[in-house]
């Protein structure tokens, strides 16, 4: 029978103790929380919250995710300190990158102070580098997983939250209206309108995006990583695991761009050379009939997409003759800025015009040090998800990296379909992808180190 101070240790629920030098229980939760948990916390904020809502006097780079990670940023300062956290081993490849990229943001930004820029330019760049200070959390937290688990985790909730964003849209496009346009969050407002916009007879869905685009290259990224998912989920039943490559893809042809559909035919053309034979036939079987019960179900969808692409080979349409406009001008406007450019998120559509390609923009803004940093995130994204396929030997982690290596090619040529960084959902997950992709090459390295294996 327990007595005195034990006795009152008895009574004390399970790690509620204090005094002696345990922890209460809010306490011990505290010290289990990890890289994962943040990320996870930074997904479900990226992909739920709307991107439109935002701090107004920070602008677009003000969303609810992107300010979670400024607080990421200080609990990975501490915890470093304290040394309960530390980057990966193998992970150098991802910060290289990222130390490239905030090397040429840094140049450009002090090229926008050596010329006569507007004041509006000037606190442009000004927010330029506080979402460069956004995006480094995101790489830190990352580069620090240890466990192929803890990224299998992070990639379905991806999938599932994606999955989400999918039905959302779809339901818009069938209800030609928002039906995100209602969620207000005291202390944010709305950074740009939440009315939808149409496209011939369709109206084309946002979901939680800010923008149709932004939308369609977000689910062109989970895509990969869903199909993988479906193959090797094999405790949900059949239709549960297919179920999210189907919406997925249909919600991103139902945004009725170009981006959609070259996203989805990259993703394809990534991962069917991979595939046995047999998965290959199989999954042909299925493509052919859902495009002909596309054409049943939404009619005119698929002949409105082919449009858009026979109208850019045979002179082109408003969307793609602005393109060719500022591209015509590129000469003009980078005249004695063409290694550093004129200054990151210097050129402002009120200013300038709208460029609707990342690398053109990146070009003005940061220079030809910038766009060549910009190609080594995503060449980066897919050298990680290559290296750590050859090395791992168990099927479902090598078709995880052939996912990474699907998403680095995406966003290497959809980036020239629209200025992609300049949209946080877009932007924080090609950082996200980045990082996940150095740390499961970091995983697949050591269990080859460990168990001696070739790689394949």
């Amino acid at each position: 029978m327990p007595t005195g101070s034990t006795a009152v240790e008895a009574r004390r629920p399970t790690g509620v103790v204090s005094r002696n030098g345990r922890l209460y229980r809010s306490q011990q939760r505290l010290r289990t929380l990890g890289p994962d948990s943040l990320l996870a916390v930074y997904l479900i904020l990226l992909l739920v919250v709307p991107a439109r809502l935002v701090v107004a006097s920070i602008g677009a780079t003000g969303t609810v995710a992107n300010l979670f990670l400024l607080v990421a940023l200080l609990w990975y300062a501490v915890s470093w300190l304290m040394r309960r956290v530390q980057t990966a081993p193998y992970t150098r490849a991802p910060r290289i990158a990222l130390l490239f990229y905030v090397v040429a943001v840094l140049a450009a930004y002090v090229a926008v102070g050596r010329r006569d820029a507007d004041a509006s330019e000037y606190s442009a760049a000004d927010r330029g580098l506080l979402q460069l200070l956004i995006w480094l959390p995101l790489i830190l937290l990352t580069t620090s997983l240890t466990e192929y688990r803890q990224i299998d985790r992070l990639l379905k909730l991806f999938v599932k939250l994606c999955t989400g964003v999918a039905v959302v849209a779809m339901a818009e496009f069938v209800l030609k209206q928002s039906l995100t346009a209602w969620i207000v969050i005291p202390g944010l407002s709305g950074s740009s309108a939440s009315e939808l916009v149409a496209r011939g007879d369709f109206v084309r869905p946002t979901a939680t995006a800010s923008n149709t685009l932004e939308l369609a290259a977000t689910l062109s990224m989970a895509l990969p990583f869903a199909i993988q998912q479906a193959f090797y989920d094999t405790d949900r039943k059949l239709w549960r695991r297919w179920a999210p490559v189907f919406l997925i893809a249909l919600a991103t042809i139902m945004t009725v761009s170009r981006t959609s559909v070259i996203g989805l035919v990259i993703v394809l053309f990534v991962l069917l050379p991979t595939w046995p034979i047999e998965r290959v036939g199989k999954a042909l079987l299925v493509m052919i009939p859902a495009l002909g019960a596309t054409r049943v179900l939404v009619p005119g969808l698929v002949g409105t997409l082919v449009g858009l692409f026979s109208a850019m080979f045979n002179g082109g349409d408003n969307s793609t003759n602005s393109r060719t406009a500022t591209s015509a001008d590129v000469d003009e406007f980078l005249q004695g800025h063409t290694w550093f450019g004129r200054g990151p998120g210097t050129f402002l559509p009120l200013l300038y015009r709208y460029t609707d390609n990342q690398y053109l923009l990146a070009m003005l803004e940061i220079g030809v040090v910038g766009l060549v940093a910009i190609v080594c995130l995503y060449v980066t994204t897919i050298h990680c998800g290559g290296a750590g396929r050859r090395r791992f030997t168990d099927p479902e982690r090598r078709e995880t990296g052939q996912g990474f290596v699907a998403v680095g090619f995406v966003m290497l040529v959809v980036t020239a379909t629209f200025d992609t960084l300049s949209f946080p959902i877009v932007a924080g997950s090609t950082f996200l992808m980045l990082g996940l992709s150095g740390a499961y090459l970091s995983v697949a390295r050591r269990e080859q180190a460990n168990t001696g294996d070739l790689p394949q």
